[in-house]
C-alpha cells in the first residue's frame, strides 16, 4: 500500500538537510544532532556491530559480500525519544546516502534498513539475510521502527524492491515501490511529526523518480524512552549484494 504525502514534504527534507549540513555532533538532554559526510576508523561516536567496516574512500561498508555476514552501525548516544513525565515524544529527521550493488551474479538481496531500538540493542540471534539484522525469526517480539529499503521480494513482501515502514516486524505496515537500480546513490529524508504521528520518507535513486511512503506510528506506544538509530544489512550464502553507506545525518528534539 502507498501513500501520497504533503506537496510540501520534499521542500522542507530539502531544508533541513541543508541545515544539518552546518551542524555539528551536539548532545543535549533534549537534542542530539549529528552529521557525517564520510567515515573514518575509529570514529568514537559510532558503534560498529558484526562485519561493518571503514573503506579507504571513507564509505561505509555494512557487509562483506565474500561469505554470509551481518553488519550494523549505531550512534553511540541513546536518543531520548519521549518522556514520561510530560508525555510529550521528539521529533526527528534522518538523512542518509547509500549505494547498494548487486554481486557476481548472486541473488541481489536483502537490502538495507534505518531503525530505532533499544538502548542496550544488538545484533539479535537468527537474524541474518531477510531478516536484515534487526529481527530474531525465533522471538515472538521484536521491539523496533526503521525503514527499509528491500531488494529482495521474501513471501510476506509485495513483488518487487520496495521501501517499508516497519514496526516490530519485517511485514511492513505500508510499503511503495522502490526504484532499485544497482550501483545508483540513494538519497533518503525520514520526517518524523509527533503531533500528526506521521513517518514520512523520501528518497531517489541520483536524478531519478522520487518514491515517498508515509504511515501513522506511535512511538511512544512502541518504544521504549531512550533509543539508539542505526542502519543495518545482511547477506547469506545464497543472495549477496554490497551495502555502502556514503553520507548519514540525524537530529532529534524532544519539547
Amino acid at each position: 500500500m502507498s501513500s501520497k504525502l504533503p506537496s510540501s514534504f520534499l521542500s522542507v527534507s530539502i531544508i533541513v538537510a541543508l541545515m544539518l549540513a552546518t551542524t555539528e555532533p551536539v548532545t543535549s538532554q533534549k537534542t542530539t544532532s549529528f552529521d557525517f559526510q564520510n567515515f573514518t576508523s575509529g570514529q568514537s561516536d559510532l558503534i560498529m556491530q558484526g562485519s561493518t567496516a571503514i573503506l579507504p574512500n571513507g564509505v561505509m561498508a555494512l557487509t562483506n559480500p565474500t561469505n554470509p555476514n551481518t553488519g550494523r552501525v549505531l550512534y553511540s548516544n541513546s536518543v531520548p525519544i519521549w518522556d514520561r513525565t510530560t508525555g510529550h515524544v521528539a521529533s526527528f529527521i534522518a538523512s542518509f546516502s547509500f549505494v547498494v550493488e548487486d554481486y557476481q551474479g548472486y541473488m541481489p538481496a536483502d537490502g538495507i534498513i534505518f531503525f530505532l531500538a533499544s538502548h542496550d540493542t544488538v545484533i539479535p540471534p537468527n537474524s541474518g539475510g531477510k531478516y536484515l539484522g534487526v529481527v530474531d525469526v525465533q522471538n515472538a517480539f521484536n521491539q523496533f521502527v526503521g525503514v527499509e529499503f528491500d531488494s529482495y521480494a521474501n513471501q510476506y513482501d509485495p513483488k518487487y524492491p520496495h521501501i517499508g515502514i516497519d514496526v516490530n516486524s519485517l511485514i511492513s505496515r505500508r510499503t511503495t515501490t522502490w526504484n532499485k537500480v544497482s550501483g545508483s546513490l540513494v538519497k533518503v529524508n525520514i520526517i518524523y511529526d509527533p503531533l500528526s504521528k506521521q513517518l514520512m520518507v523520501a528518497s531517489t535513486n541520483n536524478n531519478g523518480p522520487i518514491s515517498t511512503i508515509a504511515h501513522a506510528v506511535d512511538l511512544k506506544a512502541v518504544l521504549p524512552e531512550n533509543v539508539k538509530v542505526g542502519l543495518s544489512a545482511s547477506i547469506t550464502s545464497n543472495g549477496r549484494q554490497t551495502q555502502h553507506i556514503h553520507s548519514w545525518s540525524f537530529t532529534s528534539t524532544l519539547a
